[in-house]
């Protein structure tokens, strides 16, 4: 069965409510950010790590259910929302808030017809079709990396809608010739303990001959995150999504 853009919770710690669709624009008010999600956390039983960066924070809360009012609520916040298998939510990982990247500039003398360093590709024209392979619930996808000057790693990624961005394991940074001083260490807290997050961008994740360009990523030391690697929203949240159970594939088409 094609489950299409609105896919039933396959009920994985690791995999999230599976909609994508855009909702229309409502006028809401303002609320507290760490007033609300201590609220709903002591109402649903859920724990929330680094609620310090909410500090003096106002976002929108449009009721309903926990998840929805959530990424609602944390939309201006890089985090993580990791769901029990019962499809609840188990814990709320806050990284920090959104900063805008800038990527590097062309180099000097070429321009965007020579393939210079700055130049963003396009994202693909149509629908991207992934093959997936399934590790108990969970949808796990293969990927090729991109870091700085071309350097490329193969990973794979579970299909994770809660995780704000793609989480990877912190061994691929030198792999991916990244720069240590420039990414962002935040403090958060996992499943096997405390730990520290580098948040940084990919110059693209790579599916076959597609490029998805400028990702943002999150490393975690590699036990810490218990050798999983996610595919989040910072990919995912670009396209509609569909996942087909059936003939193991998802397929991400332009908004």
């Amino acid at each position: 069965m094609n489950h299409g853009v609105s896919s039933r919770t396959t009920g994985a710690a690791l995999t999230a409510l599976l909609t994508l669709q855009a909702l229309p624009c409502l006028a809401v008010d303002q609320v507290p950010v760490a007033d609300t999600l201590t609220s709903l956390s002591t109402q649903a039983g859920f724990e929330v790590v680094g609620l310090e960066h909410a500090k003096d924070a106002y976002g929108r809360d449009e009721g309903g259910a926990t998840y929805p009012r959530l990424r609602g609520l944390l939309e201006d916040f890089n985090h993580v929302i990791v769901q029990a298998p019962d499809g609840g939510i188990d814990r709320v990982i806050l990284l920090g808030r959104k900063t805008a990247w800038v990527g590097p500039p062309p180099a000097e003398g070429k321009g965007a017809a020579e393939g210079a360093p700055g130049e963003t590709p396009a994202e693909p024209a149509g629908d991207l079709v992934i093959a997936t392979e399934r590790r108990g619930t969970a949808h796990v996808v293969n990927a090729s990396l991109e870091g700085e000057g071309g350097k490329r790693a193969s990973v794979s990624l579970a299909v994770d809608t809660g995780a704000d961005s793609v989480v990877l394991p912190a061994s691929l940074i030198p792999a991916l010739a990244l720069k240590p001083q420039a990414l962002q260490q935040r403090e958060v807290q996992t499943a096997n303990g405390k730990a520290t997050a580098r948040v940084g961008r990919l110059a693209g994740l790579w599916f076959g001959d597609q490029k998805i360009a400028d990702v943002q990523v999150s490393f975690i030391d590699d036990a810490k995150l218990g050798g999983n690697a996610l595919l989040g929203m910072s990919v995912l949240g670009r396209y509609r999504m569909t996942i087909d159970d059936e003939a193991n594939q998802l397929t991400l088409s332009p908004k």
